[in-house]
């Protein structure tokens, strides 16, 4: 499954008021929206929010806050890393739709329109034609170009989501900065519990890391011991997790001299392992320098180090974005390809993701033979391996 993400934009609302119409909306079960893990920032536009992973609803969540939202609402979406989209509503009706993607789900689903430039520059209150280039649906001959100069992704790319949100006033890194938890440096900064076995036992926890901390029962002074918390369940797949370039800092250091030209004081933090200060100088280097492919590595690199210490917020569409674009640049980096595609994770699937890659590239008789041995091996099946076994003609297909 690719990424799902969901934002929404309030042009001209005050935040306070904007929030409030949110906490209504997640009463309905059906929406799955967990306030906490909802993120807000305030945009001379207007307030912005990027909703929890795995809400749902498009049409129905754009109804209900802007029947209660007391301006328009416009809701942005990127559905399943294929195509970016939005809704824009105004007391509890449609203003505009689009789909960079249409007719995904068969003819007219989503519509085959475009969105209306007009309509978004008088409410944003930006110039008309530096909306229309993103607001028209992906043609074949226009893939690979981008929709205005100095943009950062493609058209075709489900991350022009982005380069959008700039052109209406609104900035998805501003809108996720890194929310870390602070350090814990002293151990009375952590959360003292007592035990049910004596007022003198008392455990510290973090709970943003796999670890319990304990103090010695009865000696204030004692050192705190790491003790590794027992993993409740067994892994689905114990196969054997292949390097990646998400996770391995061997890989992120040896890309990390190719851009010490460009960064270096991000390349001296990495190699310090400070990741969290890393990255706002990967993201300006990267603004400065965006087809130098190194930089990506690094900071999605530092991204899926600060993962699981920030307070309950995941950076997946991050390191996702980071991959998409090296990928760009570098559609053979089989590193990458592991990180971004979720087949590729082990070694037993890591051959039929190459067939994926063969295929799409136009070598079909590497694809074949990469096939014939998931097939020999058995499995892991699924609807898609299947249809590019007969797409290929592989026999019994």
């Amino acid at each position: 499954m690719g990424l799902f993400l969901h934002i929404l934009l309030f042009p001209g609302g005050e935040q306070s008021a904007c929030e409030a119409a949110l906490r209504q909306a997640a009463d309905l079960p059906e929406l799955d929206i967990h306030l906490d893990q909802c993120r807000w920032h305030g945009f001379p536009k207007g307030p912005a929010a990027l909703l929890n992973d795995g809400c749902c609803g498009y049409e129905s969540l754009a109804e209900e806050l802007s029947g209660t939202a007391s301006g328009p609402v416009m809701v942005l979406y990127m559905y399943d890393g294929d195509y970016w989209g939005y809704l824009f509503y105004q007391n509890g009706a449609a203003l505009d739709q689009f789909s960079s993607l249409p007719d995904y789900f068969g003819e007219g689903s989503p519509p085959d329109c475009p969105g209306n430039a007009e309509l978004l520059a008088k409410l944003f209150g930006v110039p008309a034609d530096s909306i229309a280039p993103y607001v028209r649906p992906w043609r074949e001959e226009a893939m690979g170009g981008f929709a205005r100069q100095g943009d950062q992704f493609e058209i075709g790319d489900c991350w022009q989501l982005a380069d959008f949100l700039e052109a209406l006033g609104f900035s998805y890194d501003q809108l996720c900065p890194p929310e870390l938890e602070r350090e814990w440096v002293d151990r009375r900064e952590f959360c003292v519990k007592e035990s049910n076995f004596g007022a003198n036992e008392r455990n510290y926890t973090k709970n943003s890391v796999d670890l319990e901390w304990e103090l010695t029962p009865g000696d204030e002074a004692a050192p705190i011991v790491q003790v590794p918390r027992q993993q409740e369940t067994a892994p689905i797949d114990s196969t054997e997790e292949l390097p990646n370039a998400l996770t391995s800092q061997t890989y992120a250091l040896s890309r990390a001299e190719e851009v010490l030209d460009v960064a270096p004081e991000a390349v001296e933090l990495v190699r310090s392992m400070d990741c969290e200060h890393a990255i706002p100088l990967l993201t300006a280097a990267i603004q400065a320098n965006p087809d130098r492919a190194g930089l990506y590595v690094l900071r999605s690199f530092c991204w899926n180090q600060l993962e699981g210490r920030m307070s309950g917020l995941s950076r997946k569409p991050d390191m996702d974005r980071d991959m998409t674009r090296l990928l760009e640049l570098e559609p053979d980096n089989v590193m990458a390809l592991r990180a971004r595609c979720p087949t590729a994770g082990t070694t037993s699937r890591y051959r039929r993701s190459l067939a994926y890659r063969r295929h799409w590239v136009g070598d079909d008789m590497g694809a074949r033979a990469d096939l014939q041995a998931v097939l020999d091996r058995g499995g892991p099946w699924s609807v898609d391996l299947v249809y590019l076994c007969g797409e290929l003609g592989l026999p019994g297909f």
